[in-house]
């Protein structure tokens, strides 16, 4: 099966380098008119996202450069603006645009805070939402919120960082619930990329690198951490061929992995009456115990497998509507 976007318009944020060039660059080859977004600029001062630009339309291909934050609501519009009035419709967003500001956490200040929750977190929010119309209309969309294995696993010197990456995952969630009746998939991908150095780019902080080194490895990745072995999971989240809606995969260096969110099945107390402290520290290992676990769709799932686990206990035969 070929995986094509002929037809197809995407927006990608962030797209001026790395992830987002890569990507912009491999969807164009396969038949996107993208929407080359950033605000980054080279030493030169030429626009990151129009050297992307050039670079596709070099090899044939259809794009179009925004200079506009995702980091507000009328940026985010006039990113979306940008591909109706090039392109006439969005078929998918790519909200890839990040930005870093490392610090311990009692040094963590409002200025080192909020940056990163308005182009990660606020940002999502301020490029999809003006897009989500469109494709209810179309009744056909594809959305991938870029997340991190530090927002679902977390990191040391990077609290801001991982709490909007965190942030993406549950948006990823709500927007799946709400958009699948439409045909709108949303999904999110947590890449694994050596950061390398691109034009107007800043280099990754050598306190990030001396982090991840701890994982035994030299340099802190292991070989082939490049974007091109991201961006084969990328194209398949954001094509017409995707089938799953409210996942998160990760995928660097060749490997691509399932990333979720479960629950034990845990320990239900005796009755009505609540239990104690003492009792939770008890029972530690039902309630931790990995054995049999479940990846609810949605909270009312949970809910319902509570209501399932009382019911049995109790003998209760009407808990639930007919």
């Amino acid at each position: 099966m070929k995986i094509s976007f002929d037809g197809q318009v995407v927006v990608i944020t962030g797209a001026g380098g790395r992830l987002g060039r890569a990507y912009a660059r491999d969807l164009a080859r396969r038949g996107a008119a993208v929407v080359v977004n950033d605000i980054v600029s080279g030493s030169t001062g030429e626009s990151a996202a129009d050297s992307v630009v050039t670079e596709i339309e070099a090899e044939g291909g259809r794009a179009v450069a925004s200079h506009d934050s995702v980091a507000t609501a009328d940026g985010g519009a006039a990113i979306i603006e940008r591909a109706i009035d090039r392109f006439g419709s969005v078929d998918a967003v790519i909200h890839n645009a990040g930005t870093w500001r490392h610090v311990p956490y009692d040094e963590m200040t409002p200025d080192k805070l909020d940056p990163v929750l308005d182009v990660h977190l606020r940002g999502a929010f301020f490029v999809t939402q003006p897009a989500w119309s469109i494709m209810k209309q179309k009744g056909y969309g594809r959305i991938v919120l870029t997340s991190s294995s530090a927002g679902a696993f977390g990191r040391e010197w990077g609290a801001n960082y991982a709490a909007a990456k965190a942030g993406l995952l549950g948006l990823g969630r709500a927007l799946a619930l709400e958009g699948g009746r439409h045909g709108i998939l949303t999904n999110c991908l947590l890449p694994i990329a050596k950061p390398d150095r691109q034009p107007g780019s800043a280099p990754a902080p050598r306190a990030l690198i001396e982090q991840m080194q701890r994982s035994g490895l030299k340099d802190g990745f292991p070989p082939h951490a490049t974007t091109t072995m991201v961006a084969p999971m990328l194209a398949w989240l954001a094509s017409s061929a995707c089938t799953v809606n409210g996942e998160a995969f990760s995928a660097g260096c060749g490997r691509y992995a399932r990333a979720f969110i479960g629950l034990t099945r845990g320990w239900l107390s005796s009755g009505s009456d609540s239990p104690t402290p003492e009792d939770i520290a008890e029972h530690l290992d039902d309630i931790e115990d990995r054995d049999a676990y479940t990846v609810p769709g949605a909270i009312w799932d949970e809910l319902r497998a509570i209501g399932l686990a009382i019911a049995e206990r109790d003998g209760i035969e009407d808990l639930f509507d007919e």
